[in-house]
C-alpha cells in the first residue's frame, strides 16, 4: 500500500514538473522552464499587450528569483539521483520530496506576479489566454 501511495506521489510530480518543464516539438520559445512558459503565454497576447507582460514579469523577479533558484536546484538533485549507479529509490524520493516542496514554494511566490502580470494587459489578452489554457487541457 506504502509502496503504491508512493508510486503514485512520483508519478504526479513528474506529471506537474513536466507541464512546466516540456517544450512541444517545432515551438519556437526557447530557454529553461520557466522562460519557455512565459514565451508561451507572451506570444498568445496581442502584440500591444505583450511589453507591459513582459515588464510585470521581469520588473518582478526578485519576489521569485530566490525560489526559483530553490526550485532549479533541487531539480539538479533529482537528475543525479536518477543517475545514480547504483540505484537507490530512497535518495530519490527524498530528491523528488525536496523538488515537490521547492516547486510549491516558487508557485506560490509567482502567482502574485502572475496576477499583477494579467491585470497590466488588455481584456482581449486576458480572454485570448484563457481560450489557450482551454485548447491545452
Amino acid at each position: 500500500m506504502l509502496a503504491a501511495a508512493l508510486g503514485a506521489s512520483l508519478a504526479l510530480n513528474l506529471v506537474l514538473g513536466g507541464q512546466l518543464w516540456w517544450r512541444p516539438a517545432g515551438a519556437e520559445h526557447r530557454g529553461r522552464g520557466l522562460d519557455r512558459l512565459v514565451g508561451r503565454i507572451e506570444a498568445t497576447l496581442p502584440a500591444t499587450d505583450r511589453p507591459r507582460f513582459r515588464a510585470v514579469i521581469e520588473g518582478e523577479r526578485d519576489r521569485y528569483a530566490a525560489e526559483l533558484a530553490a526550485m532549479r536546484a533541487a531539480g539538479r538533485a533529482v537528475d543525479a539521483a536518477i543517475a545514480r549507479d547504483p540505484f537507490d529509490p530512497e535518495a530519490l524520493r527524498g530528491a523528488l520530496g525536496d523538488w515537490s516542496a521547492r516547486w510549491s514554494d516558487f508557485n506560490a511566490a509567482f502567482a502574485g506576479t502572475m496576477v499583477q502580470a494579467l491585470e497590466a494587459v488588455s481584456p482581449a489578452g486576458r480572454a485570448q489566454i484563457a481560450a489557450a489554457r482551454r485548447h491545452d487541457r
